[in-house]
């Protein structure tokens, strides 16, 4: 019976072993421009949104949690963006939507226009980074949508 037992560990002790030395790298995400505006159209909840602003190697990282009435609603040539301000009060963004990149799309806004870069993808779970500069070129700002429906 002690031989049993021995070995039954051993054979699991392995067997953690194994399972604990797999890497696991995150699958590319491979959609043309067809595929991510298919992925993309409709109406997403915000679960939050990540606030990154780099200056001369320094980082700062400050987020905000999505209300239940925010949202990103994306539509064939355009998209809105509905969301609380820090005053408390409803702040409704509308953009042109360009759906030409794969992976990407670019939204305009006035004189603004920047890249989003669909990072994950699943049928209710939506990550979008978008990073572009301000007026200060030595500072670039990233925000990462947390999306969900």
């Amino acid at each position: 019976m002690k031989n049993c037992s021995c070995g039954t560990v051993l054979v699991l002790l392995l067997a953690v072993l194994c399972l604990s030395c797999q890497d696991e790298e995150p699958i590319a995400l491979s959609l043309s421009a067809g595929q991510t505006q298919n992925a993309v159209l409709g109406k997403w909840k915000i679960q939050k949104v990540d606030y990154q602003l780099c200056r001369s190697g320094s980082c700062k990282t400050t987020n905000y949690t999505g209300a239940p009435d925010d949202y990103f609603e994306f539509r064939r040539d355009s998209a809105f963006l509905v969301h609380n301000t820090a005053n408390g009060l409803k702040k409704k963004e509308a953009f042109k939507a360009e759906y030409t990149l794969p992976n990407a799309f670019i939204l305009t806004h006035n004189f603004w226009s920047a890249r989003y870069n669909v990072k994950e993808c699943k049928p209710n779970k939506m990550v979008l980074e978008c990073s572009y500069v301000g007026s200060d070129p030595y500072a670039i700002f990233t925000d990462t949508y947390h999306l969900y429906r």
